[in-house]
């Protein structure tokens, strides 16, 4: 695949982890690469832009229409204009930023959702005074501040399981740096439990969206390619992944 059709790729939201990788590189490492794909973007910004004229030509007709018929005008010409003018570049901008590039705060945004409770199940109706059952509790009903509060207060703070679900409250309070201290140590655990292993591989997918939230994209991709080549992760985590490394750049 030639440099033009890889950017072509990107511009489609087409690109392949892999060709999104081999992009990343050229972007960073090739100059030539690297000019044609800004020459390629602000070409794009330069069709848009003359979209934005032809609808600006729309719009004076439109004018002129109307003072010839009614004869009466309410509004001066140049300040119609005006306003036609910062409108149509706002929604030219609004349409070129929201179409090419997402920010990875909204791709986190998008794609995060607390991981549900498989370790305390709660029966509504059914109460107990354990400090776990009441974080759980807590938990399941969105009130982070408390559950990690309770957490703090169990007899097992260093369980696996203790550690994922306090970090999920965390990413949930926009707290990622506390979030990703907690999951780091996860995910280089040894001889666990098959259920710790099993947060253990979806601490891979929150690590990953902790990194992108706080801009560490490379960090981000290499756990985003964990999550897509691991065999046992969900078709939904995977696609997310690939659709997450195609806005990367």
């Amino acid at each position: 695949m030639n440099n033009i059709d890889l950017i072509d790729r990107y511009f489609d939201n087409s690109l392949s982890p892999k060709e999104q990788l081999l992009f990343n590189d050229l972007l960073q490492n090739s100059e030539d690469f690297k000019n044609e794909f800004v020459f390629q973007k602000d070409l794009k910004k330069v069709i848009a832009l003359n979209q934005r004229e032809n609808l600006k030509s729309t719009l004076q007709q439109f004018e002129e229409n109307s003072i010839k018929n009614t004869k009466i005008l309410f509004l001066s010409k140049k300040w119609l204009i005006a306003a036609s003018l910062a409108l149509l570049i706002g929604l030219g901008s609004w349409f070129v930023k929201n179409t090419y590039f997402i920010s990875s705060e909204k791709l986190f945004t998008q794609n995060f959702e607390p991981y549900r409770n498989i370790i305390q199940p709660i029966v509504r109706g059914e109460s107990s005074n354990t400090i776990e059952y009441r974080a759980f509790l807590a938990y399941e009903n969105n009130d982070y501040h408390k559950a990690i509060n309770l957490f703090n207060s169990v007899n097992n703070q260093d369980a696996t399981y203790v550690s994922f679900y306090k970090a999920m409250c965390y990413l949930s309070l926009d707290k990622t740096t506390e979030a990703i201290n907690l999951l780091e140590p996860i995910i280089l655990s040894s001889n666990l439990e098959e259920m710790d292993k099993k947060l253990s591989e979806k601490a891979d997918w929150y690590l990953a969206l902790a990194y992108l939230k706080t801009g560490e994209n490379k960090k981000a991709v290499s756990k985003f390619l964990i999550v897509i080549d691991r065999p046992c992760n969900a078709c939904k985590k995977k696609r997310r992944s690939e659709n997450i490394l195609k806005h990367l750049n």
